[in-house]
C-alpha cells in the first residue's frame, strides 16, 4: 500500500509538471488539480490511480457528491479527464501497475 501511495505520488506529481511545461498553468489551476487527485488517491484507499476502473471513479464522483458544489464537481470532472487522457497519451498505461 505505501507504495501504491509513493507511486501515486509520483505520478500526480509528473502530471503537474507536464501541466506547468505544456500549459503554463497558474499556480492556483495547478494546487487545484493536485488537491483533487490527491482526493481520489485518498479515496482509493492506496491503490495505484491507474489501476481505477470506470466504475470506481463513478463511486468516487458519487461518494462526492452531496458535498460538492457544481462548479468543484465540473473541475473535478476535467481534473480526472485531463489526467487519464495525459496518463494514455504518455504510455502511462494499467498495464504498467497492474
Amino acid at each position: 500500500m505505501v507504495e501504491a501511495a509513493r507511486a501515486n505520488d509520483e505520478l500526480i506529481d509528473a502530471f503537474i509538471d507536464a501541466l506547468w511545461l505544456e500549459d503554463g498553468l497558474a499556480a492556483n489551476s495547478l494546487a487545484a488539480y493536485r488537491r483533487d487527485l490527491r482526493a481520489l488517491a485518498a479515496w482509493a484507499e492506496g491503490r495505484p490511480l491507474l489501476a481505477l476502473v470506470e466504475a470506481d471513479l463513478q463511486a468516487y464522483f458519487a461518494a462526492q457528491f452531496e458535498a460538492s458544489r457544481p462548479t468543484t464537481a465540473n473541475r473535478r470532472l476535467a481534473t480526472l479527464r485531463r489526467f487519464y487522457r495525459w496518463a494514455l497519451r504518455d504510455g502511462r498505461d494499467r498495464k504498467s501497475v497492474v
